[in-house]
């Protein structure tokens, strides 16, 4: 983001409630499903962000059953006649393509894109600029009547040799790539419980390497004096752990429960 936009007050609306996804005449409503699902998924939660232009399908079923508890965005959507009508009052417009055409706007690459819609997001003022992704049909994609409409052209990078992109797995892409750049990328509390605590002190992790090395001189695996490289390479080994003070509770106790078998043996 530029200094000047850096100088302007966030919006009051959310960047992700400020994206829209375009579906131009989708052809199987299985398809139309797994686009709400991806949404709902990373965070795009309203039916008026989802609009179907001229669908060549109808919304049933399999729509629903394959939104997976986001069937609310399905019925919900908007459906329209024209690619105009869904991109009414969008700023930024990026059109998805498999192939950059040779008339067709500026090329960018999906991150490229999310972080233009971000600049139009923060330039809006108040409420936030809107920005519509935009995907054409399952088999021939977008026409180049449509993509006109369009201020840039993006491409998801894919294995050259097999490119088959289905449209729900690009609409998933597209929409981890917002969440990501709306910086809310907390997970789904599921309700189970975490088993962290605080990382540990610096003196609580030396007080377990210093009782470490006395159990291992202690024992024998461990002279001092030859070699002398061995509590670096330990060291090494838990600090590339990151210890949590419970972890390292854990890990003295278990020393002196060892010592402790050991002089009872």
């Amino acid at each position: 983001m530029t200094d000047e936009f850096s100088k302007l007050a966030l919006p009051s609306i959310p960047f992700l409630d400020c994206q829209r996804i375009v579906l131009c005449r989708p052809s199987h409503p299985g398809n139309i499903g797994a686009v709400a699902r991806a949404m709902k998924t990373m965070g795009l939660v309203s039916g008026a962000q989802l609009y179907l232009v001229n669908p060549l399908c109808a919304i049933d079923e399999v729509a629903v059953r394959r939104a997976s508890g986001a069937a609310d965005l399905v019925t919900e959507c908007r459906i329209v006649q024209s690619l105009a009508e869904a991109l009414g009052g969008c700023t930024g417009a990026f059109g998805m393509t498999v192939r950059a055409r040779e008339l067709g706007p500026e090329p960018l690459q999906p991150k490229a894109a999310v972080a233009a819609a971000k600049d139009h997001w923060h330039q809006g003022g108040e409420g936030g600029a809107l920005s519509a992704f935009v995907f054409g049909n399952e088999t021939h994609g977008l026409t180049n009547e449509e993509l006109q409409h369009c201020r840039a052209e993006v491409s998801i990078s894919t294995n050259p040799d097999y490119g088959s992109l289905n449209l729900g797995a690009a609409v998933q892409i597209i929409t981890y790539l917002l969440r990501e750049a709306s910086g809310n990328q907390s997970a789904v509390d599921s309700g189970a419980t975490r088993y962290a605590s605080l990382l540990a002190t610096v003196d609580a992790v030396e007080g377990f390497y210093k009782q470490l090395e006395t159990a291992l001189i202690q024992s024998g695996f461990h002279d001092p004096n030859r070699p002398r490289r061995l509590m670096p390479k330990i060291r090494r080994i838990f600090e590339r752990t990151r210890l949590e003070s419970d972890e390292v509770n854990i890990l003295r106790g278990i020393i002196s429960a060892l010592n402790a078998a050991q002089k009872v043996d």
